[in-house]
Order: structure tokens, then C-alpha cells, then sequence
């Protein structure tokens, strides 16, 4: 008897203790009214930027906003954000006030207006969630994990998916291709945002770098030109380079664009008058 006692004991308090840590998902709280929330911007688009508001109507000790969560703002002119880390919340009293991160997913859309209301719904958008999940906890900073997410909802290039030395970054930039069907580009860029006083998000990229590989097939004089999409010559590089072998080159291709308008862009080696070698870039 002492024994069957022990035992039905012993699997009351794993029981206990399992029900006491497991972390209810903050959809199923709301819909089974465990808790109420209000969900408020405080001016940021990236990172540490939404305040919830968390009434415990039940004895529920933790909820979890899930990777994947939007958070769509009362005006439609402003960006919607979304989760990407699961963020576990842990409730110690009736009301309590959590700072989550959250990230834009409109970035032609205005920057949150401080205090402006968000409702919480799940991301309809297939694509965008697979990018935000497969980052889930997995130690990006603040700025990668933007510039990915945007490449997924603004179809933005992937070149600022870059971190030198970063495998991990590679990695995701690979995914993030494989997601949305691109393939990846030859070059990385250093896209920086900023936010001006109507709220409008700035990009600013001021460098282009990447592995230029081309195929020499005649010797000659080699010289380096950037050119707009129309063809037209915008910039010479560099004096001209003797070549007096044939066979397979390459070399690390840097660029400074700093003030350069957005669009496509082409770099081209020639040798003589004749074309040998060409790439796009594009600066957002």
C-alpha cells in the first residue's frame, strides 16, 4: 500500500511540474481568455520595439509568442512587425508590461507612430514566416535578421545578407534564396537604415565587394568600367592592366558608392574595345 501511494505521489508531482512550465502558446491564452493583451508601438521598426500589455484573467504562468507572430498597426500607412525568436513571457502578477522585439515587414511603409495600437494575428505569408523561423533563436543580430526579413516581404536583394567570416549568415542568405526562388548574387553590400523626419526608412549602401572571376582569351591591355543599365559609361576604374597571359583570373572586387542613386548597375573588363567579362549589381 505504502509503495502504490509512493508511486501515485511521485507522478503527481511530475505531472505538476510538467502543467507548472509548460508555456502556453499566446494565441490559445487569448482565445481561451487566460489573458488579455494591448499591444503598443514605441516607436522603433526593429528590434526592442513593442510594448504589450498583459492582464491575467487565470492562474497562467508563462505564455509564448511564437516565431512567425505579426503585429499589425491601427494605421495603414505604418509598417506591421513581426516576431522572429519565440518570445517566452514569463507573468509573475495580474498586469505586467513586456518589451519584445519585432521587425518590419512593409519597409516602404512609415516607422511605427509612437503609442499607435497593434492586433496580434499569425503571418499569412508563407515565405516570409519560413525566413523568420529558420533564424529562430539562432543568434542573428538585429541588422542581419532585417535585411533578411525584407528580402522576403519587399523582394529586396539579397546582398546585405552579409557578414564577413559569418558561416551561419552565408548559410541563411543561401535559404532566403532557396525560399523565394532567387538565385544568389556574386557581390555583398553594406546596406545601413535610418529613419527621417516623416518617419520614411533610409537605406544607404556605400560599398559593393565580392570574388570577380573572368576567363582571359586574348592578351592586351585590361581595363575595369562601371556602367548604367542603358549601356552608358559612368565611371572608369583604374588605369589599364597589361595581360600578357591567357587562362582563368580573378580577384577581390571593392567599390565604393557612397551618394550613387539606387538602381542597376554593370561592371565590365575589356581588353581593347572588346568586352571580356560583365556583372550586375543593383544598389537599393
Amino acid at each position: 500500500m505504502k509503495t502504490s501511494i509512493l508511486v501515485i505521489s511521485v507522478l503527481f508531482l511530475v505531472s505538476f511540474s510538467k502543467n507548472n512550465t509548460q508555456h502556453v502558446n499566446i494565441f490559445d491564452a487569448i482565445k481561451n481568455k487566460q489573458i488579455e493583451i494591448i499591444a503598443v508601438s514605441n516607436g522603433g521598426y526593429s528590434g526592442k520595439s513593442i510594448v504589450l500589455e498583459i492582464k491575467k484573467l487565470t492562474n497562467i504562468i508563462s505564455v509564448i509568442i511564437p516565431s512567425g507572430t505579426r503585429f499589425n498597426s491601427e494605421f495603414e500607412d505604418d509598417q506591421d512587425l513581426i516576431t522572429i525568436d519565440d518570445e517566452i513571457l514569463v507573468l509573475n502578477s495580474n498586469s505586467t508590461l513586456q518589451t519584445i522585439n519585432g521587425f518590419c515587414v512593409q519597409q516602404t511603409n512609415k516607422s511605427p507612430t509612437d503609442l499607435s495600437l497593434f492586433t496580434i494575428a499569425k503571418e499569412k505569408d508563407d515565405k516570409i514566416v519560413k525566413v523568420a523561423k529558420y533564424m529562430n533563436n539562432k543568434g542573428f543580430n538585429d541588422h542581419i535578421k532585417q535585411t533578411a526579413i525584407w528580402s522576403a516581404s519587399n523582394n529586396r536583394n539579397v546582398s546585405g545578407i552579409y557578414e564577413d567570416g559569418n558561416e551561419k549568415v552565408e548559410e541563411l542568405r543561401a535559404y532566403v534564396c532557396t525560399v523565394l526562388g532567387k538565385e544568389n548574387v556574386w557581390y555583398n553590400t553594406d546596406p545601413s537604415y535610418s529613419v527621417d523626419e516623416n518617419r520614411n526608412i533610409i537605406q544607404e549602401t556605400t560599398r559593393i565587394e565580392g570574388l570577380l572571376s573572368y576567363t582571359v582569351t586574348k592578351t592586351g591591355n585590361m581595363k575595369m568600367e562601371i556602367c548604367k543599365e542603358n549601356g552608358e559609361i559612368y565611371r572608369t576604374l583604374g588605369g589599364e592592366t597589361p595581360v600578357s597571359m591567357l587562362g582563368d583570373y580573378s580577384f577581390n572586387f571593392k567599390l565604393m558608392v557612397k551618394g550613387w542613386k539606387s538602381g542597376k548597375y554593370i561592371v565590365q573588363l575589356k581588353i581593347g574595345d572588346e568586352i571580356i567579362h560583365k556583372e550586375d549589381f543593383v544598389i537599393s
